[in-house]
């Protein structure tokens, strides 16, 4: 069948601009109401009204509304109810209603029946992930901790209502014009911030600090020069984003440049970020980026997308610091506290947390302590007695928590998806490149795991969610929306000319 589509058809849709608003809307609007818990909640009401109405009339309007959310509302605390974020009650409410439908209707039951493996390994992680909250009870962990570990792996039944509906072109259109919205969106904002507090016109302690940090839950950190650090719970889907983008380009043929420009844009909310971790996990999945590709195109795209993070970088370093400075000295701090943590105070403060979390697993390896744990050490630069639930080791704190089979469980399903991928990149008829970004994208997660809790934050959630539904799909129904977005980037003409794409 043919049909004719437009520049406007995907990514200057009437959509794009109306995602673009809502994302930025959703945080000066929550600036404003931040101390008006009676306003949050007659919003969040509406809203799940809306989901309601939404799902009724076509469930993949709600399903629009849960991923918007997702990627518009950062960690999902712009709005509460109760203490409870509109993250946790949208989906929730979603996921009632969809198991409802589910039940009544016999031919979408059959329809979600991925894979009987992946079943059976969802099943062990929540008889486990249950017994780990049950430990942690017994362990007088806090109950709000407890709970609050246990969120994010609520997030995973959506597994099955992503795989049955970003079946869908328009959902997977949809979901490509969210994608290119959380990163505009986030760029602008991260520059936005970087460029208040290193003009001086914010400060620390400030309000809008004190928003950023309690609502957005993020961090500003100044670290020297005039550079600030800006980080965010969503920027965790950055680097998976990055591999997945420059393993595309890595296809041998003339790309368009709103590729490069999406690339540009991560990289920039990269450097501000400014993790180690991320780093790291950002040349560990371009080393995976190899598989299936040419030496000469990966090792372009590899030099190009690693040049321009350090590009970026030195940009900033030098508009923050009037041109006294490209950063380089700070960038190699950085870089050094990873084999010499004592260099500097956030690697230092890692390894001193680190035996009191290797006695905590010493004495419960099999079971764990349970969710909600706490760990107790001593600062040896201040000399202060420190309790804290931050662990800063990734795979420590599974072990510690959820213990060795908790812990594996959790690793069956990040490895369920590496292994389905790997086959579809050895049977994709062309479009393998998508698929190798993705498999570069598990790994990194993998990789960033070792020194932040990756795997089990709602982020590192929400990707395992969506790699999962794409994994386990046919391979020509992803296919079929690369090959579409390719023609749109390399065949649209200026004044946006209509083409005529089969499918």
């Amino acid at each position: 069948m043919q049909q004719r589509l437009t520049a406007h058809s995907i990514f200057l849709h009437w959509q794009t601009p109306v995602l673009l608003t809502i994302f930025f809307a959703i945080r000066l609007l929550s600036f404003f109401i931040a101390s008006h818990p009676i306003i949050q909640a007659a919003l969040v009401f509406v809203l799940l009204m809306i989901l309601g109405i939404a799902y009724f009339k076509n469930p993949h309007w709600a399903f629009y509304l849960v991923i918007g959310e997702l990627f518009l509302g950062g960690a999902g605390h712009y709005l509460e109810f109760i203490n409870l974020s509109v993250r946790t009650l949208v989906i929730a409410t979603f996921l009632v209603l969809w198991t409802l439908h589910t039940i009544n209707d016999e031919r979408l039951g059959r329809n979600i029946r991925i894979n009987r493996k992946l079943n059976i390994a969802l099943l062990i992680f929540y008889f486990l992930l249950i017994a780990s909250a049950v430990n942690g009870i017994r362990h007088d962990h806090a109950l709000t901790n407890i709970i609050q570990d246990l969120m994010p792996f609520l997030y995973l039944p959506l597994i099955f209502p992503a795989y049955q509906l970003l079946a869908k072109q328009e959902t997977q259109e949809y979901f490509v014009r969210l994608v290119i919205v959380f990163l505009i969106g986030s760029a602008i904002f991260s520059v936005f911030t970087f460029v208040l507090f290193g003009s001086g016109i914010a400060e620390l302690q400030g309000p809008f600090y004190q928003w950023f940090r309690d609502v957005s839950m993020g961090k500003i950190t100044a670290m020297g020069n005039n550079f600030f650090r800006v980080v965010l719970p969503e920027h965790l889907l950055i680097t998976p984003i990055i591999l997945v983008i420059s393993s595309l380009l890595m296809r041998n043929e003339k790309h368009h440049k709103m590729w490069r420009l999406l690339l540009f844009l991560a990289a920039a909310i990269l450097v501000l970020n400014f993790s180690r971790g991320y780093f790291l996990a950002l040349f560990a999945g371009l080393l995976i980026l190899k598989y299936k590709h040419q030496w000469r195109r990966w090792f372009i795209i590899s030099a190009t997308t690693i040049g321009l993070v350090v590009l970026i970088f030195t940009s900033f370093a030098i508009f923050a610091s009037g041109g006294k400075t490209f950063g380089w000295e700070l960038l190699g701090v950085r870089v050094v506290s990873l084999t010499a943590p004592q260099i500097e105070v956030s690697a230092a403060t890692r390894m001193m947390v680190l035996p009191a979390i290797l006695e905590i697993i010493k004495d419960n390896p099999i079971a764990g302590v349970g969710l909600g744990a706490t760990v107790t050490f001593m600062n040896t630069l201040t000399y202060e007695i420190i309790t804290t639930r931050h662990f800063d080791w990734g795979y420590l704190e599974m072990l510690a928590e959820l213990g060795v089979f908790g812990a594996l469980a959790l690793l069956s399903l990040y490895l369920f998806t590496a292994v389905k991928l790997n086959k579809k990149i050895n049977h994709a008829s062309d479009w393998h490149d998508f698929y190798v970004g993705l498999l570069a994208s598990t790994f990194a997660m993998l990789v960033i795991n070792i020194t932040s809790p990756a795997l089990f934050h709602v982020f590192g959630i929400i990707f395992l969610v969506l790699a999962i539904a794409i994994a386990a799909k046919p391979i020509d129904i992803f296919e079929r929306l690369i090959t579409l977005l390719y023609r749109i980037f390399n065949r649209i003409k200026k004044g946006g000319k209509e083409l005529l794409v089969h499918r």
